[in-house]
């Protein structure tokens, strides 16, 4: 998907950079929502709708829900501060015979950031999960950001 390449190489653009954002360790939210910004003004200038966004801390890992449409193939982006090595993002979808949440798309990199694509089969409420695999030496804590987008 054209999206996709065009997110990763922003995403590497960025975090090649070096930007200076601060971890959870520090008190300043403020670097993660420039990160976030530039990201924004990115993906409208290429012409995607960002339908969610939403920032938060992390230890571990977060959950987020969202309904998603057929009628859409959407990108999920996560991105987080410099105290992240590996950052994960798994997309699930509820199976309602073994009532259970399964994997349907999920970023295997080992980045400070993930990116998924999917086009769900069906209309229906769809589970993120944001899990931080590890931190640099010194942090326990993050500030990440989450964004899904399509065409």
């Amino acid at each position: 998907m054209k999206q996709k390449i065009l997110l990763f190489g922003i995403l590497s653009l960025l975090f090649m950079t070096n930007i200076n954002a601060q971890c959870i360790n520090g008190t300043k939210s403020l670097p993660i929502y420039k990160l976030g910004a530039t990201l924004v003004e990115s993906f409208d200038n290429d012409g995607a709708e960002i339908v969610r966004i939403e920032y938060d801390l992390i230890f571990s890992s977060k959950e987020s829900f969202r309904n998603l449409s057929s009628d859409w193939e959407y990108v999920i982006v996560g991105f987080a501060d410099n105290g992240v090595k590996d950052l994960d993002v798994k997309l699930y979808e509820y199976d309602e015979l073994l009532e259970q949440w399964k994997v349907v798309a999920e970023d295997k990199s080992t980045e400070s950031y993930a990116i998924i694509s999917y086009r769900p089969p069906v209309t229906a409420l769809y589970k993120v999960e944001i899990i931080v695999y590890s931190f640099y030496e010194g942090y326990d804590a993050a500030r990440y950001g989450l964004m899904y987008l399509h065409d």
